[in-house]
């Protein structure tokens, strides 16, 4: 029973779709299609962006070394760059979260009292945004 309901729903459904519709002075129906300007139209999308406590490229597992960014920590003299930098953080092949890698640099630059270490602390953001970006992490 409840299957033939559904059905019928479906059919009511495709049938209303099929018949003239007028929208806000546009009026569309199933054999004409009217220019419309799509930019003047609102689009959804920017609450759920707004909303969403993850950035862009989160992962929940962690972030670990692709086989691209070991390539990049291959050549000489990648380690003096703040980018080769970090990827030696993530050399040893464990999943890391950003919470793990904010407090394990923390942890550097108090050691190390070096001012890339302090700028690759400052910048972790930028720093795995721009990795996911390029490949060297996923």
């Amino acid at each position: 029973m409840c299957k033939l309901m559904a059905l019928l729903v479906l059919l009511i459904t495709i049938i209303l779709s099929l018949q003239d519709v007028e929208v806000e002075g546009f009026k569309c129906d199933a054999t004409n299609h009217v220019g419309i300007d799509i930019s003047s139209l609102p689009r959804g999308g920017a609450a759920a962006a707004a909303l969403n406590p993850f950035p862009s490229g989160y992962n929940p597992f962690g972030y670990g070394l692709t086989d691209l960014g070991k390539e990049y920590l291959s050549y000489d003299g990648s380690l003096d760059s703040d980018v080769g930098r970090f990827l030696s953080s993530l050399k040893s092949g464990k999943r890391k979260s950003a919470p793990v890698m904010k407090e394990q640099w923390l942890e550097v630059v108090r050691v190390s009292k070096q001012g890339q270490s302090m700028r690759i602390y400052r910048k972790l953001d930028e720093l795995i945004s721009f990795c996911l970006k390029a490949g060297f992490i996923d």
